[in-house]
């Protein structure tokens, strides 16, 4: 974005190697952007806390009984702490179900990834979030970004503690998720379809799994010969442990074996969100 290079100083590059040893190379977003991303979810936040204080004195005035009566000084504690999770929940769980943007991040073009290439965890988010606390000290975030200022990587405290780091969206990281469904859906077209028996599902070993998963999860960085070149490399491995009886088939249309082998494994393997 054009008014996003405009606020932020030259930018940093950060090299992230994957779990599939795949160099990735993203440009950090500095302190401009991720000052403006926070302003803009900050007074979306102000917007709702003032329109449901505004209603909550109009229902607790409105009743003619005193504000401060046993009942509504205990509506107002729950209602505070109602706003108290529901502007941490904003952050944590926009972040964890957005793929790592904010209302804020979406509108600056910026988005909070793991060090290693991969999405936001439920964890890490959790983490960064609370240690939004400590950022924020004294005020307005003095603290965070004074350290996002001199990181090499543009992080804040929450982000070390978490192990995130908050990248530029380029164009090309837009066009991957334009793309991405169609790529799939094509992908697991053209293998034909299976459904694994009990004794296949308990013969995947954790290592396998993880090694599946993260192929998965790395599918749409990768080049075309690097993405053939695992996808039989991990085909060949699984098909060794289920004792396949297609190999031929599986080896012809690796990365659709493995998409819909992953499908049929993973509400084995996840756990939680």
């Amino acid at each position: 974005m054009s008014e996003q290079r405009s606020i932020d100083r030259p930018y940093r590059e950060a090299a992230i190697v994957t779990p599939e040893h795949v160099q990735l190379r993203f440009q950090t977003a500095g302190l401009g952007s991720r000052a403006a991303a926070q302003l803009i979810d900050m007074a979306l936040l102000l917007l709702v806390n003032l329109t449901v204080f505004v209603l909550f004195g109009i229902v607790a005035f409105g009743s003619g009984d005193g504000f401060f009566q046993d009942e509504k000084s205990y509506a107002l504690a729950i209602l505070l702490i109602g706003l108290f999770l529901l502007n941490f929940g904003y952050f944590l769980l926009m972040e964890y179900f957005r793929g790592g943007q904010t209302l804020g991040k979406r509108w600056m073009g910026i988005r909070v990834i793991q060090e290693n290439g991969q999405s936001l965890t439920f964890l890490s988010a959790v983490i960064r979030n609370l240690f939004r606390v400590i950022d924020s000290l004294p005020t307005g975030y003095f603290l965070g970004g004074l350290v996002v200022f001199f990181h090499p990587r543009d992080k804040r405290i929450g982000d070390m503690v978490a192990g995130t780091i908050v990248v530029l969206e380029n164009e090309g990281m837009r066009l991957i998720r334009g793309r991405k469904g169609r790529k799939l859906a094509r992908w697991m077209a053209d293998a034909p379809s299976f459904v694994l028996s009990e004794r296949h599902k308990q013969a995947i070993t954790r290592e396998d799994w993880q090694l599946l998963s993260a192929f998965v999860g790395r599918l749409m960085t990768l080049a075309d010969d690097r993405r053939i070149e695992l996808a039989l490399e991990i085909t060949r491995r699984l098909c060794d442990r289920l004792d396949w009886p297609d190999r031929q088939t599986a080896e012809a249309h690796p990365v659709g074996f493995l998409l819909k082998l992953h499908d049929q494994l993973q509400h084995e393997w996840k756990i939680g969100p």
